[in-house]
């Protein structure tokens, strides 16, 4: 657990760094981009953290004296945050998934929550959907219901999101966005064309590389495993693979 959470945090800095060199997939100064698997975040010079059953608020505005501002209590078990853009976070609980508005950071809203059966639950989301993994493990207090699967969920309206379907997996863990593709490490790392959310469809599959996470950044793919990374080029649903660590 403790090689993953390193590769993880490796992933965020690579991510960053790309981020930052500008271009149309840059996000600007102060903001970063994890994987759905994070748990924290970065947006308008503050950092978001999630854990245990809180959400911690810091102020990054001076970078070399992070001032802590505010915790919030969520009462469930906190597992990931996904900043959506800087005036959105969603976050993934075992019993459901959370969204508030930051766009007034230090001072933030609750505007949902999304409930579902307890599972583990990573979240990305666009403007349109938000896509929800649950997953379980028999070997996790806070994940043992036995339910693998991907929820769409409709967020047009954010503070009212309805569930539109779900499709059945294997053990799926982290997921990730790019326009209306869905790339989910599931036994492998999936790619599937989401336009019409009641019809997926598999576009690709790498079956060799038993993903955890992964960030996807302009037409990149960056997939963290247990034991390293593997960095992907993207086109037209088909995943090239390019290096690995």
């Amino acid at each position: 657990m403790k090689k993953l959470s390193v590769l993880i945090s490796v992933v965020f800095l690579l991510s960053s760094c790309a981020k930052e060199g500008g271009g149309a997939d840059s996000v600007g100064a102060g903001n970063g981009q994890g994987g759905s698997l994070a748990r924290f975040a970065v947006a308008n010079d503050h950092l978001f953290l999630v854990d245990g059953s809180e959400l911690k608020v810091f102020d990054l505005s001076k970078p070399n004296n992070a001032v802590y501002l505010s915790r919030h209590q969520l009462n469930t078990q906190v597992e990931t945050i996904f900043p959506r853009d800087t005036a959105t976070i969603f976050i993934g609980t075992v019993s459901g998934m959370y969204i508030y508005d930051i766009s007034n950071a230090p001072n933030i809203n609750q505007l949902s929550v999304y409930n579902h059966i307890t599972a583990c639950d990573p979240v990305v989301a666009n403007d349109r959907y938000a896509y929800v993994t649950l997953r379980s493990e028999q070997n996790n207090n806070w994940c043992w219901r036995s339910v693998d699967q991907l929820d769409i969920i409709d967020i047009q309206d954010l503070s009212n999101p309805k569930l539109i379907t779900s499709f059945s997996m294997i053990n799926p863990r982290g997921l990730g966005l790019i326009g209306d593709t869905l790339l989910v490490c599931d036994r492998g790392l999936k790619v599937f064309d989401v336009n019409d959310p009641l019809n997926l469809k598999l576009l690709d599959f790498d079956e060799d590389f038993d993903a955890v996470d992964l960030i996807p950044y302009g037409n990149l793919v960056i997939a963290v495993g247990e034991d390293g990374l593997k960095q992907y080029e993207y086109k037209n649903g088909n995943l090239t693979f390019l290096s690995e660590l």
